[in-house]
């Protein structure tokens, strides 16, 4: 919990000054109560003549109401926003510079559901609950004082069977924490699964298994509304409680108060007073209750906000690179995705500048968890990757990615236009993208558009086919001009033409360096690249130029054999 009120008062001046708007609030509200009062004792003793001025009080007092009604309103609501959206963006911060590891550990649903729904929860149990708390704090002390004052025998009462309202409550709001965070399991189960299912829509649509998934999600959906249905009885049962002292309370003060008048120690008016100072009392108490225990049920789901902002993302970058001027080197390189296995095993490579390589091999074999670890999404492994003998995981990212563009197998594309899907929200000039876009052969395209390169494209691209989304990537990559330019199966999506004519004027580019991973094996591309480099089973088993690995007749020999039947 306490990472929630680190967050509670990031806004300390906002914090403060609501606290003042809603203080002023109860005291107006409680100086009211005093005025009822005594505007009945006006009359009960025919002083007409403080009629007047006790009127003329209660009409500045409604507008001091008004006003500090007005202002508690628009503090609140300034200081929800800019808290509640402080926390998001920081949870927001932490998932997106996590590794891609550490990432894929959790299902992106649960973290969708963290930044909506469990921050949710934090803002309608713990902020907004906070204040309500303070508040009623403050107007059961004021009006606890002004009782003390006409009667200590009243607030002892209330003192006794006050602290006996707190003990049961108290005792249910562990089995309350405990529901609360099983709703929010609920909630992040839902919210993935949901999630998953309308990404696979297709699939379910092609194999007629529309029924199977409503199950799973009507089964999905009611362990949501029944975790949410035992935090209501808990909640209704420690309301229960609170309101049964509280009537308790307020009964007993109302026969303290009319024994009082009874025996002419008090006026009708302060009898009144009584009452409703009572109500400041009661009310306050059967409402904290119940708030502090909700207030008390997101600890475990703050618990999981704090284990996400507490993750070390802080890397050891203190590198600098301002041009690619020599090699990437790879030394001893082991790198495993799980204990049981390694990915790659004692990898030694050299990629030189302006040099192009192609990475060879089967499916499964450890190609494109090579790249991945050049790119560094992942920074655990045994060995060591530099680029100008410069350590991969100390060089700043900004300066890394300026260096180096991937183009991936599966392009992910924004729900946005095909210009700001190539430019990735940068400040390219259009004509820079255009020149992009005619170097990626996309032109075709964007001249049949209604919108041309303004064209929206949908959701990760549902309106381009294959083909285009991969071309979209090519010129996303090509606007970037980096030194270093990475495909990962990029052309496998399109066809064989296409593919051949675009992978051959990359290869044509002398200002750059091409590191390739690919399936097909064509004659006429592979004699262009400097070096191949074949992978089998996570080691490079071999590596040189088209004709050296044909003339050794080993395993590349016979993948190239396979694929093409003849040499």
């Amino acid at each position: 919990m306490r990472i929630l009120f680190k967050y509670a008062l990031e806004y300390k001046w906002q914090f403060f000054l609501r606290v003042i708007t809603i203080s002023l609030v109860a005291l107006a509200s409680i100086c009211f109560d005093f005025i009822m009062g005594f505007i009945v004792d006006i009359f009960a003793s025919g002083q007409v003549e403080k009629f007047i001025p006790i009127v003329t009080v209660t009409v500045v007092l409604i507008i001091i109401m008004f006003f500090t009604e007005y202002l508690d309103g628009l503090v609140m609501s300034n200081y929800i926003k800019n808290t509640v959206n402080y926390l998001r963006c920081d949870v927001f911060s932490k998932l997106i510079n996590k590794d891609i590891k550490d990432f894929s550990l959790d299902n992106s649903g649960k973290y969708i559901s963290v930044l909506y729904n469990d921050i949710k929860l934090i803002e309608d149990n713990f902020l907004n609950n906070i204040f309500l708390v303070i508040s009623s704090l403050l107007s059961f002390l004021i009006s606890l004082c002004a009782l003390f004052y006409i009667s200590p025998y009243i607030v002892i009462f209330i003192s006794i069977f006050g602290v006996l309202g707190f003990i049961i409550p108290n005792a249910l709001s562990k089995k309350l924490v405990i529901e609360k965070n099983e709703y929010s399991k609920n909630l992040e189960e839902i919210t993935s699964v949901t999630k998953d299912l309308f990404s696979g829509f297709e699939v379910i649509k092609g194999f007629n298994i529309s029924k199977k998934i409503n199950k799973i999600f009507v089964k999905n959906s009611l362990n949501v509304e029944n975790s949410k249905r035992k935090c209501s009885i808990l909640e209704a049962v420690i309301k229960g409680f609170s309101l049964a002292f509280s009537v308790t309370i307020y009964l007993g003060v109302l026969i303290l108060g009319g024994y009082l008048m009874y025996k002419k120690s008090i006026s009708v008016g302060t009898a009144i007073i009584i009452i409703q100072l009572s109500t400041h009392i009661v009310g306050p108490v059967k409402t904290s209750i119940s708030l502090i225990n909700q207030i008390k049920s997101v600890s475990l789901i703050g618990k999981k906000v704090e284990d996400i902002l507490n993750v070390n993302n802080e890397s050891e970058e203190s590198e600098k690179i301002k041009d690619f001027k020599d090699c990437i080197d790879i030394k001893d390189l082991n790198f495993s995705y799980t204990k049981e296995r390694n990915a790659l095993k004692n990898i030694n490579l050299k990629f030189e500048r302006n040099k192009k390589y192609s990475i060879v091999g089967e499916s499964g074999c450890g190609k494109s968890t090579l790249i991945k670890l050049i790119m560094r999404y992942y920074n655990e492994y045994e060995g060591k990757i530099t680029i100008d003998n410069k350590d991969l995981n100390k060089i700043y990212s900004s300066d890394l990615y300026k260096t180096i563009s991937m183009i991936q197998q599966n392009v992910f594309m924004f729900d946005d236009s095909i210009k700001e899907n190539i430019r990735l929200f940068s400040n390219y000039s259009d004509e820079s993208v255009v020149e992009s876009c005619k170097r990626a052969g996309i032109m075709g395209l964007i001249n049949r558009l209604e919108d041309g390169i303004d064209s929206l494209v949908g959701e990760n691209g549902n309106k381009l086919s294959g083909g285009e989304k991969q071309r979209v990537a090519i010129a996303r990559a090509l606007i970037n001009e980096t030194k270093i330019l990475i495909l990962d199966e990029s052309t496998s999506a399109l066809d064989n033409e296409t593919a051949y004519s675009l992978e051959k004027s990359l290869l044509s580019l002398e200002n750059l360096t091409m590191i390739v991973v690919t399936h097909k094996l064509i004659k006429n591309l592979l004699t262009d690249y400097d070096e191949i480099i074949v992978m089998k089973d996570g080691m490079v088993i071999e590596k040189g130029s088209f004709e050296e690995l044909i003339e050794t007749k080993g395993y590349f020999y016979s993948l190239y054999y396979i694929q093409n039947e003849k040499i």
